[in-house]
């Protein structure tokens, strides 16, 4: 009942106050309120005794004493806070307010009905200590909430990446909302939790999920036989003349972003992608067509992968065996036809899962049935993982097609 409802009441039987207070100050104690409450002596008066049974039903006189039987429903303690906000036992807000966990369910409810595919999200989300502090801490944490998750989907439709400050500004009509502060600390509690990543620091979790905080420090490094061309139809020689020198070529997002189409003057239908720097190295030691993934391909490698697929090349990833390994293999296969290099069984010795690797690794593969490389992964929580530098003196160039 609401306090307008507790009021018609007591206008109605004012006599039955004393009665009701018993009540509503169990609701604001920190005790839990009895099964069996006791309201004080008989009343005389016959109204008072009869509403009091209309609001708990099965009163009984025991001893002169008028004794109320609660089932688990009259014990919720929500009940009686209108009751004692009537009776002027607390202050009004504190009855109306929804607490911090009340908002972030009420959010969560509509997060579900708008999105009802991500119900595995949602319920990381009911149980994140970080996600209930912020509703504790910030009032527009609703409208946060759902902002951001908005956000979250729109990185999943967007392979050539997007800044920081146009992910604010399209999200929140601030280009500045996700460059700092508790808002941005969310967000990437946010991509954490979509990713199941706890290991990354700030700039490798944005880079994995395609956001891009400096347009100017985001590239791609690659190692081809190509020209590119511009949106205006111009034709950019300079990474083929870098390819001539052995040198390999870094190409910014922004400029990536403009590629219109990759040109390649030799003979090359599959990419090597590259996980770690000392294998990268020796691919262009041995002139070998590929890209440097840096771990998790960022906005401009994933475009610079799309543009390969684009040119007709399929790419071999090599990297490392266990869970981020093959998550990294899954992003490149996103973007074009990807095999991958298995390191031969008789080669290096398997490093054995410490007791988080393995936890995670289980975990993961719980909760992602339909993961593209799925055995491979059963295979590393059976066996162990290697590192890509392991197979670096075995990685035959028989297996890499010119």
């Amino acid at each position: 009942m609401t306090p307008a409802d507790w009021q018609e009441r007591l206008d109605r039987c004012p006599d039955m106050r004393p009665w009701l207070l018993r009540a509503a100050r169990h609701a604001i104690s920190d005790k839990p309120i009895p099964a069996t409450l006791t309201l004080g002596d008989v009343p005389a008066n016959r109204t008072v005794r009869r509403e009091l049974e209309e609001i708990f039903p099965g009163c009984r006189e025991v001893n002169g004493r008028l004794k109320a039987k609660l089932d688990p429903g009259l014990r919720d303690r929500r009940l009686w806070l209108p009751l004692a906000e009537q009776l002027k036992l607390l202050p009004h807000s504190s009855c109306t307010a929804p607490t911090p966990a009340e908002r972030r369910d009420q959010t969560l409810r509509k997060l579900r009905l708008l999105f009802p595919r991500e119900q595995a999200l949602f319920a990381s989300l009911r149980e994140s200590e970080p996600a209930l502090r912020y509703f504790r801490n910030a009032a527009s944490a609703a409208d946060d909430l759902i902002a951001l998750v908005k956000a979250l989907l729109f990185l999943r439709e967007t392979p050539a990446g997007i800044t920081l400050s146009e992910l604010g500004a399209k999200f929140f009509n601030d280009s500045k909302a996700l460059r700092g502060g508790a808002r941005r600390q969310q967000f990437e509690h946010l991509l954490r939790l979509n990713a199941g990543d706890d290991q990354s620091d700030s700039a490798g979790l944005l880079n994995a999920c395609g956001v891009i905080e400096n347009p100017y420090t985001t590239h791609a490094v690659v190692f081809a036989p190509f020209a590119y061309r511009t949106q205006d139809g111009a034709w950019m020689e300079w990474p083929l003349r870098l390819w001539q020198r052995g040198e390999a070529a870094i190409l910014s997002w922004r400029t990536v972003r403009a590629i219109a189409s990759l040109r390649f003057e030799e003979p090359c239908s599959v990419i090597v992608t590259s996980e770690n720097a000392a294998p990268f190295h020796r691919l262009v030691e041995s002139r070998r067509a590929a890209i440097y993934t840096e771990g998790y391909p960022n906005a401009a490698v994933k475009a610079l992968l799309a543009c390969c697929a684009q040119a007709g090349l399929s790419a071999l990833h090599w990297g490392d065996t266990d869970l981020d390994g093959y998550r990294i293999a899954e992003q490149v296969a996103r973007c074009l036809p990807t095999s991958l290099h298995v390191p031969s069984a008789h080669g290096a010795r398997p490093l054995r899962l410490t007791h988080d690797q393995h936890r995670r690794l289980a975990q993961f593969i719980d909760n992602h049935p339909e993961f593209r490389y799925l055995a491979e992964l059963r295979h590393t929580l059976a066996t162990g993982w290697l590192e890509q530098e392991q197979s670096i003196d075995t990685f035959s160039s028989s297996t890499l097609p010119s």
